[in-house]
């Protein structure tokens, strides 16, 4: 792919289309693994923190800093505030995660390396191999410039699906300031995080609106904070527990959820609280029943239904709904929304909006930049595309419960060590991917595979880890006290740095929150886990 230039032979080109948390990353991994290469980052925007940099005032990330963050730039521990979460520092609040970014960028010296306002309109695979990219610089024409490889890190980006209305509509990108909307009835449509986030903001009661969240079907809300321990819900998630078939995980976990929702008393005492036991900073009486039924009711009807896949942390919006600021109904009768099902029932609601907002669906520019010719169904595991060797993704993956920054920092480690030919690419390629697609197709039958790549992040990340020789072994760990360790403390990227003792010793500190009960019932399931997948080959 290289040729003489004069007498010096042609640098080869690497692009990365996209900045954010997923371009930064894969950038970081580029320039330490490929010297040899040019290596550009091509932005559109003037921010190079991208959508999550710095999203609306008032924003708390649903993941939390610990687990979000890149493993090659550690800077928080799980450390748990003693205020019960009142100041969600354990989460990315505001612009914090921007200015993360930031200094994640300076620490690697890679804004050299952006190049900002340069919106890449498409990419022509050539005849000899390598890309024809056509870029768009502000105030001046396209330009065409090859590449020998191309690494695609635009993401997913929130896009609703076309409804049937006769009421105005707008979407969730539209009314990010939500600044004009005051004094309106306002429907929101969708389940998603997005979509309850829009809906409680909008259901604050200094905007005066009614607020109304039309749902089709149940929403399986995993709360920031765990009401058992009073812990961040992601620190109780660990190696062992994931480590169990999720089929079987999913049915215990489905039946838990709904019992410590139902007898949340019951599970207070015989775990309490470790942070505080002060009720002073817990809503009322009455939010407080009011946030437990509709827990219970929305967790409850999103069984065999696509929100019971992927689990929605963003839980505030339960306050407002327990305080009455927020109704949650079904689908509308038809298209003037005048008429609403009742929430999973057959009775009827009116509503009358002023405004509808349509925050349902992803998508990703896949389709722009390639003329429709590579879809999303055409990478290995989301990220390596199954014929060409000089094309891939980094950041479209999805999961279920975890977050993207992370997982993107190993599918960039991958990538960048397969161009640097540190890895080889998978044997029978083809044919993996084929088996790989079908297995997914089976397990989210009702996701469209060419919007959303749907994965579990860390049995994901171990995919990936393994591919690129990082898996955290007993004997990498350096002795199974730090393997058994590991797989006790809260499950993060961070165990992939398993080269030096700095890594052996982080296993051996981080705290472990999950209560010894669990820990002993997850050990008494590992039987009933091996005999599982014995029996399903």
């Amino acid at each position: 792919m290289s040729g003489p230039v004069g007498d010096r032979p042609r640098r080869r080109r690497l692009a990365i289309v996209g900045g954010g948390s997923s371009g930064l990353v894969c950038l970081k991994y580029a320039l330490d693994l490929l010297p040899d290469w040019e290596v550009r980052c091509l932005e559109q925007s003037d921010d190079i923190t991208g959508a999550w940099g710095n999203p609306y005032p008032g924003f708390v990330s649903t993941s939390t800093k610990y687990t979000t963050q890149f493993a090659c730039f550690p800077v928080y521990d799980a450390t748990v505030r003693p205020d019960a979460g009142a100041s969600r520092e354990e989460f990315f609040r505001g612009g914090e995660y921007g200015e993360y970014l930031t200094r994640f960028a300076e620490e690697f010296a890679l804004e050299p390396h952006v190049e900002r306002n340069c919106r890449v309109e498409r990419l022509r695979r050539l005849d000899e191999g390598g890309w024809r990219a056509t870029l768009h610089r502000a105030d001046a024409p396209p330009v065409e410039e090859r590449f020998d490889a191309v690494v695609v890190c635009t993401g997913l980006a929130a896009k609703p699906k076309p409804v049937e209305c006769d009421v105005r509509t707008t979407t969730a990108a539209e009314l990010a300031s939500l600044d004009d909307v005051t004094d309106q009835c306002v429907v929101v449509v969708g389940g998603g995080e997005s979509a309850v986030d829009f809906a409680n903001r909008l259901a604050h009661p200094e905007r005066n609106n009614r607020v109304f969240l039309s749902l089709k079907s149940g929403v399986r809300v995993s709360p920031r904070y765990h009401p058992i321990r009073g812990v961040p819900s992601d620190f109780l998630r660990n190696r062992l527990m994931l480590s169990i078939h999720e089929d079987v995980r999913n049915a215990i976990g489905q039946r838990f959820v709904e019992a410590r929702i139902r007898y949340r008393k019951t599970f207070e005492r015989l775990f309490p609280n470790r942070s505080q036991a002060d009720e002073t900073a817990s809503p009322d009486d009455s939010v407080r029943a009011g946030r437990k039924e509709w827990a219970h009711r929305l967790t409850k009807a999103a069984r065999a239904g696509l929100f019971d896949m992927f689990h929605n942390k963003s839980d505030d919006f339960l306050d407002a709904v327990g305080r009455g600021d927020l109704r949650i109904v079904g689908p509308p009768v038809d298209r003037t929304f005048q008429r609403f099902r009742e929430f999973d029932s057959d009775g009827e609601v009116s509503v009358a909006p002023d405004l509808v907002v349509p925050a349902v669906g992803y998508r990703h520019r896949l389709d722009e930049l390639f003329d429709g010719r590579v879809r999303l169904q055409d990478f290995y595991l989301g990220c390596c595309h199954v014929e060409w060797p000089d094309l891939y993704l980094v950041g479209h993956a999805r999961p279920v419960i975890g977050n993207i920054p992370s997982m993107s920092e190993m599918q960039a480690r991958l990538v960048c060590g397969l161009l640097a030919g540190r890895h080889a690419r998978p044997r029978q390629l083809p044919e993996l991917h084929r088996r790989d697609l079908e297995k997914r197709r089976r397990k989210f039958s009702n996701v469209d595979l060419d919007v959303i790549f749907p994965v579990e992040m860390i049995p994901y990340c171990d995919q990936l880890a393994k591919l690129s020789d990082v898996f955290p072994t007993w004997r990498r760990l350096g002795s199974l006290w730090a393997w058994w360790r590991m797989h006790l403390a809260p499950a993060t990227t961070l165990h992939y740095r398993t080269e030096g003792s700095r890594a052996r010793d982080e296993s051996l500190s981080a705290p472990v929150y999950l209560p010894w009960p669990f820990i002993l019932v997850l050990l008494g399931l590992k039987p009933v886990d091996w005999v599982y997948r014995l029996l399903r080959g």
